[in-house]
């Protein structure tokens, strides 16, 4: 019973992962395999990490992926907070103060000269609400401070009854934008990529319309991010749930969406559109018809992820809080 760690992710099971992950209160697919150990890989490499195990009577409950990527900054959580939308200790659900108690009790050694980082802790996490009751306990200080947004859109039992709970503005200017690009670019079609082939055709491709959008998502989408990308989505791939999906019209790729189905939501964790179609509003004609399908095939939300872009509230978006939680020692 109690901690150990380990500095190789190949050393904790997928099986494992997936059953602790799996009955953590809020599970994301941010601190699932198939996202964390392609970051690891990517942004990790020649960093020290540790990957705790908790175990409680003979079976394991939790984990918690650290790196000090940045010795300046801390330790901090695997996966960090440029690319990632949701982070936490991974810990089954009721377990969370144990968990903390007795990690932070053992850990003040590690931690006497670099804090620990908590990004990306979303509003609702029981991390944020016990840690502060555990860091007075064992004589750490405690800083919870608001880092982003995310905002989500609860979905309705039809596109039209979501159409209806939109602003009477943000609904005529969605409809209208519809209609002009059906008229500007015919045979306006939605597709999804379903199969291997199509994802080694299709991948390509949303590299390209991402970077095309604008010169910041450019820099942004270096090659070892677009490797990054691609490790990621195929893991998802694997899984059944990457939702990779595109807008064509005229004969040409107008808009590209990466989703990842988790949960029972549909979440957009990256886009790009072609500017040569800016007039006809790609971009945010594909989310509609994403929100569309994401209503047909059942989904309870469509989740914005992180951002406070101004689309997001068009389409109906609703705010969750994201935080950073610093503990340091005393």
């Amino acid at each position: 019973m109690g901690f150990s760690w380990t500095d190789r992710m190949e050393d904790i099971s997928g099986e494992e992962w997936d059953s602790v992950l799996s009955r953590s209160f809020r599970p994301s697919p941010f601190l699932s395999r198939h996202f964390l150990a392609p970051w690891a890989s990517t942004f990790a490499s020649g960093h020290s990490k540790r990957i705790y195990r908790w175990v409680r009577n003979g079976e394991t409950d939790g984990f918690l992926f650290l790196c000090l990527c940045d010795d300046k900054k801390g330790w901090e959580l695997l996966g960090g907070e440029q690319v990632s939308d949701s982070l936490d200790a991974v810990v089954v659900s009721g377990g969370e103060a144990g968990f903390w108690s007795e990690f932070l009790s053992r850990s003040r050694d590690l931690l006497s000269s670099h804090p620990l980082l908590l990004p990306n802790l979303v509003d609702g996490s029981p991390s944020i609400a016990c840690l502060p009751r555990v860091c007075a306990e064992l004589g750490y200080s405690f800083r919870l401070e608001e880092m982003d947004r995310s905002p989500y859109v609860p979905l309705p039992s039809s596109f039209e009854e979501y159409l209806r709970l939109l602003g009477t503005k943000e609904r005529h200017e969605l409809r209208r934008k519809i209609r002009r690009a059906e008229a500007a670019a015919p045979g306006l079609s939605f597709r999804v990529t379903r199969t291997r082939e199509e994802f080694e055709q299709d991948f390509p491709s949303f590299i390209a319309l991402h970077r095309l959008s604008h010169t910041g998502k450019a820099e942004f989408m270096d090659d070892r991010m677009a490797g990054f990308f691609r490790d990621m989505a195929e893991g998802f791939l694997s899984t059944g749930q990457l939702r990779l999906v595109f807008l064509s019209g005229e004969g040409a790729v107008m808009a590209s969406a990466l989703q990842i189905v988790w949960n029972g939501a549909l979440l957009l964790y990256n886009s790009g559109f072609d500017p040569n179609y800016r007039e006809v509003s790609p971009g945010l004609v594909l989310l509609a018809r994403c929100i569309e399908d994401a209503i047909r095939q059942g989904y309870r939300e469509y989740d914005f992820l992180r951002g406070r872009e101004r689309y997001k509230y068009d389409l109906g978006g609703k705010d969750r809080i994201v935080y950073r939680a610093i503990i340091r020692v005393s």
